[in-house]
């Protein structure tokens, strides 16, 4: 029977397609997408989603702290479970005392007791747990043994794991090197296992996370070969690129070389049976490139890489975010703050909280299928393959609509909110599902369209469609 409800719904649908043809022309006929037989669903573990600070964040007496509520709301609009990774290359220049006066200073900051107190009432407030870098470049096993054990009665249950360190791979090189080159894995393996045994024998509870490599899928996999119960979690980093050589189409454009990254990852995790995380990531290394990282396309490329990631078997990621080894604030910074401690969305926020809201409830990802498409567009499924709650379209093509049907995805009573912007270079304007962060840090949905069998999307855009009971 239709209904005046089913009949307003399908005249708002019509009429917000037909807006959009007329903005952007008819696009070419649909791409259909649909579930391939025998799809192999992928777990998204409760605490997948996660940001990652460099140690200097952590002496900042106003940003990690139980009284930042703008930055708590924010970080927990992203998930009721993740990780702060508090590292980067300011770990390995970093000391701790008990009671010295904190200094967040890139080559030269202290932490304190006191700074260790605070993170505790940050974690405890959004519910997240750390993963903690100890000093592995320029300290030493006994002033690790006085730091961890500060970090331990501080943190109590909200710490993960401890790493040893930050890039090991690249303790060797470099004009200042950490370690006499070259620094084999070998004998990092070797101090690994010295630092370990000592740290352990005065905690036994404590977990870690390694190698931590800025790159090298090969010290990855010979942890994981060689892992024997020695570490807990497998971590690497990743960026898209440089800072100096990026550009917008390495945004919008697939990495020809990160798929066969995450699929050797998969396998070294599986075949150890060792979970692996990429700790540390954003777009491009450096601090990102301002009028690139700081855009609507890093959101588009943040939500893209995340459900990529996911399903890839990761068990998690660590958007970096806030000021740098350099000093400054970093341009791709989801969560962007000022030296009092004052938090914002930044336009890779968008992205993320997008990917939040996708995920909800839903426990599994995997791809959709579809015939001929751009190569920037990217659909996935959440839920179960018989049962898919959520998909999620993306189109990064800067000029071309598409047309998607989803008369093949089992989707029922459907609506979905749109992520868009003016361009992709916007810094601001930035919409999901048509409305923006406000300075709390709180988002509510203002727009959702219904959905029957075929939307458009616009040229750099995004889409969630929700199934409804």
């Amino acid at each position: 029977m239709l209904t005046r409800r089913k009949l307003l719904r399908s005249a708002f649908a019509i009429s917000a397609t037909a807006a959009l043809e007329r903005a952007f022309g008819a696009p070419h006929p649909a791409i259909h997408i649909r579930v391939v037989p025998g799809t192999n669903v992928t777990a998204i573990p409760q605490n997948f989603v996660g940001l990652g600070y460099e140690m200097s964040s952590v002496a900042q007496p106003a940003l990690l702290t139980s009284r930042n509520a703008p930055n708590i709301q924010l970080v927990r609009n992203l998930g009721r479970e993740g990780v702060i990774r508090v590292g980067g290359i300011v770990a390995d220049f970093t000391s701790y005392s008990d009671t010295g006066t904190a200094t967040a200073e890139p080559k030269k900051t202290l932490i304190t007791r006191a700074c260790l107190q605070l993170l505790r009432g940050f974690l405890d407030a959004v519910g997240w747990t750390a993963i903690w870098s100890v000093n592995f470049g320029k300290g030493s096993i006994e002033q690790a043994l006085i730091e961890v054990r500060a970090v331990k009665e501080a943190l109590g249950d909200r710490l993960l794991a401890i790493e040893l360190g930050n890039e090991v791979e690249n303790y060797g090189r470099g004009a200042e090197p950490l370690r006499k080159p070259p620094y084999t894995f070998a004998e990092f393996r070797a101090e690994y296992n010295r630092w370990r045994s000592a740290i352990l024998a005065a905690d036994p509870r404590l977990s870690f996370a390694a190698p931590d490599t800025a790159g090298s899928v090969e010290w990855v996999e010979q942890m994981a070969a060689d892992a024997h119960g020695d570490v807990q979690l497998l971590t690497t980093h990743y960026y898209r690129g440089g800072q100096k050589q990026a550009t917008l189409d390495q945004l919008m454009s697939p990495d020809p070389e990160l798929i066969a990254k995450l699929e050797r990852l998969r396998r070294a995790s599986m075949r150890s049976g060792v979970p692996w995380r990429m700790c540390e990531t954003n777009s491009f290394f450096g601090g990102g490139r301002p009028g690139l990282s700081d855009t609507f396309a890093a959101a588009l490329w943040t939500l893209d890489y995340m459900l990529l990631l996911a399903q890839s078997g990761c068990a998690g990621v660590n958007i970096e975010t806030g000021f740098n080894q350099l000093g400054f604030l970093s341009s791709y910074s989801p969560i962007r703050n000022d030296n009092a401690g004052q938090c914002t969305a930044g336009a890779s926020y968008y992205g993320m909280l997008a990917f939040a809201i996708a995920r909800g409830t839903n426990t599994g990802v995997f791809p959709l299928h579809s015939g001929p498409a751009p190569k920037e567009a990217s659909f996935y499924a959440l839920g179960q393959a018989s049962a898919i709650k959520c998909v999620v379209l993306i189109n990064r093509t800067l000029d071309q609509p598409i047309r998607i049907s989803l008369l093949d995805v089992p989707l029922s009573n459907a609506s979905s909110i749109r992520l868009a912007a003016p361009s992709p270079e916007s810094k601001v304007d930035i919409t999901l599902g048509g409305a923006r962060i406000d300075a709390g840090g709180k988002w509510s949905l203002a727009e959702a369209e219904p959905v029957t069998h075929e939307v458009l999307l616009p040229p750099c855009s995004a889409m969630i469609v929700h199934s409804r009971p």
